[in-house]
């Protein structure tokens, strides 16, 4: 109010006074020092304004391409959803495989065990078999035994013919002792015969259980052939499985990759509003990125891709940007341009790494299809 007033009585001409002279050279000079002390507060204020419209300017260009990377991993995200689903509709398709098996095994295990049973009772019969042959052996021993005394008597009875003439005593002997080798050869005969009817059975009960004994065979050799063929279908369902599994943990390591740049530049920009670092400067080698990409998983599974290589100087371009911020920190004011310079250079290179990580994953299925 007081400047006011003393403006008002400077332009006019007039005095509050009677003594206009007297007044006149204290009020032009509080009137020079007013306009002076306005005109550098305008200028504070002109210089604060234009820091702030450019300060805002780069945070509400964040926020719009914040948006748009935490949407990018949200697809991407979204899409490794669907992918699991695949996975695990296939590792149903698995489980329901395995069942299938399950069910066969106890059929191969039910005809296994009736095999074994046709093998023991074979087992038994060739041992009677064997009792059998022994008995008949024993049988033509005592043939041969008796054989060989009905040859002896024979050749006594012809001796003692020879001398006796007409006595024939020695021939009554003789007769009675051959009577009684015959009968007993006709009962070591009637043994053999029945021994033989015997083995006979035996032979016929034999081939009956050969004969369960390869039908047995022949369904086992069946079954396991389709145990063979539905292992093998799960076998490579399983593989489809594992290749489904690994893309979506690619896919799930590339949105982790793409939010750590997201966040990344959002510590970067915090850092300009705080006027120094919020978070520990990394170069492009030792962060999560690239440990992956220098030494870990990355190398190992993507480095053969054309793509893969691309990746690596947009990575140390984000890190390049991030680095030119961070050496202006100091005066975040006076240095605002070079700062925003540096944060086009940073969102510039994590498009690039965006662009680069889709590449991969894409090259790679195509190389897999």
């Amino acid at each position: 109010m007081r400047s006011s007033l003393f403006k008002k009585w400077f332009d006019s001409g007039t005095s509050p006074t009677a003594n206009s002279e007297i007044n006149e050279r204290p009020l032009k000079l509080v009137s020079s020092l007013e306009v002076e002390s306005r005109a550098e507060d305008l200028e504070a204020m002109n210089r604060r304004v234009a820091f702030l419209t450019k300060k805002n300017a780069l945070l509400e260009k964040e926020n719009y391409r914040l948006r748009e990377g935490l949407t990018a991993i949200q697809k991407n995200l979204a899409d490794s959803v669907g992918s699991n689903t695949t996975a695990l509709a296939k590792l149903g398709e698995v489980s329901a495989a395995f069942d299938e098996i399950l069910s066969e095994s106890k059929v191969v295990l039910k005809g296994v065990s009736s095999l074994k049973e046709n093998v023991d009772q074979t087992s038994a019969h060739a041992i009677t078999i064997d009792e059998g042959s022994k008995k008949i052996l024993k049988a033509i021993a005592g043939i041969s035994e008796i054989a060989f005394q009905s040859k002896l008597l024979s050749f006594n009875a012809s001796v003692e013919a020879a001398r006796a003439g007409d006595a024939g005593r020695g021939f009554a002997v003789v007769a009675e002792e051959v009577q009684r080798l015959a009968k007993r050869t006709s009962e070591l005969l009637a043994h053999i015969e029945l021994q033989t009817s015997s083995f006979e059975k035996v032979s016929s009960d034999l081939q009956v259980s050969a004969g369960k004994s390869q039908h047995n065979v022949s369904q086992i050799d069946e079954l396991i052939q389709s145990l063979d063929s539905a292992i093998n279908v799960s076998v490579e369902k399983n593989k489809v499985s594992l290749t489904s599994i690994s893309s979506t943990n690619d896919e799930i390591f590339m949105s982790l990759a793409k939010l750590d740049h997201v966040i990344w530049k959002v510590n970067t920009y915090l850092s300009v509003i705080e006027s120094k670092p919020a978070f520990k400067f990394v170069d492009h080698h030792n962060c999560r990125l690239g440990k992956w990409y220098y030494e870990g998983a990355g190398k190992s599974h993507f480095s053969a891709l054309s793509s893969y290589n691309c990746l690596e100087g947009s990575h140390a371009e984000v890190h390049n940007g991030t680095k030119v911020i961070f050496d202006y920190l100091e005066d975040v004011e006076e240095n605002i341009d070079l700062i925003l310079e540096g944060a086009e250079i940073m969102e510039k290179a994590s498009d690039g790494v965006f662009s680069s990580l889709d590449e991969i994953l894409v090259e790679k299925k195509n190389r897999v299809k």
